[in-house]
């Protein structure tokens, strides 16, 4: 099964750009791959307007099966925990509009998919699989590495140019460690597998992945078969 994509939907992925629906053929289903910034409230839009253009018999998440369902049982006086990390990302992804939490861009495609009776099908590893590749990729260097550069994030200058180049430019900083970039190459690897054995059972899928990891995804699918 070989896959094929439009030049001009990968050209806009490789610039970062996540308006465009990248549109990649697997076999006989069109796989339709969405890059969505998690924090950004107007994400739910671009979410509600990929629905309605692409009418997916399915639809896959960037969400593990234990988050997916944390997400459907979020209680009405839900208060976000963050860490460091996430509350330096929401100052810094404020700047281009509301901020909240949970996902905006997760609960729009959770909602629409109830709402049209479409399957919505978690597509990144479980809490196990992560915890197991954690605790063999990050060592207790890396590990302190991590956890004590929060300040230097903090009065680092990211892009201001685009949501999109800010989020980018964000997790390269985030995850320049080699530990932690192996980490989203597995997580990028495990969600282009469940796309593939979505795509084996599906005419016409639309995929809502985190912007970070939507351009390696694209560029695991449309490499060839083995």
């Amino acid at each position: 099964m070989t896959p094929t994509m439009s030049s001009s939907s990968y050209c806009s992925a490789r610039k970062g750009r996540s308006e465009p629906v990248d549109t990649i053929s697997l076999g006989e289903c069109e796989v339709h791959i969405l890059g969505v910034i998690k924090g950004l409230k107007s994400e739910a839009e671009k979410v509600r307007k990929a629905f309605e253009e692409v009418r997916p018999e399915k639809v896959l998440i960037s969400l593990s099966k234990e988050e997916l369902e944390g997400l459907r049982n979020i209680p009405e006086d839900f208060v976000p925990e963050l860490s460091r990390y996430e509350e330096i990302y929401a100052e810094g992804l404020g700047r281009f509009g509301e901020v909240a939490a949970p996902p905006p861009c997760y609960v729009a495609a959770l909602e629409l998919s109830e709402h049209f009776g479409v399957p919505l099908l978690p597509i990144d590893m479980d809490e196990q699989a992560y915890t197991e590749l954690y605790c063999a990729a990050v060592g207790g260097g890396t590990l302190f590495r991590h956890s004590t550069r929060t300040w230097l994030m903090k009065r680092r200058k990211f892009s201001l140019e685009s949501p999109e180049a800010f989020v980018l430019a964000w997790d390269r900083a985030v995850n320049n460690l080699d530990g932690f970039r192996m980490i989203e190459e597995k997580r990028a690897e495990r969600m282009a597998k469940d796309i593939r054995k979505a795509a084996a059972e599906s005419k016409k899928l639309l995929a809502v992945i985190e912007l970070e990891r939507a351009r390696d995804v694209v560029e695991l699918l449309n490499q060839k078969s083995e």
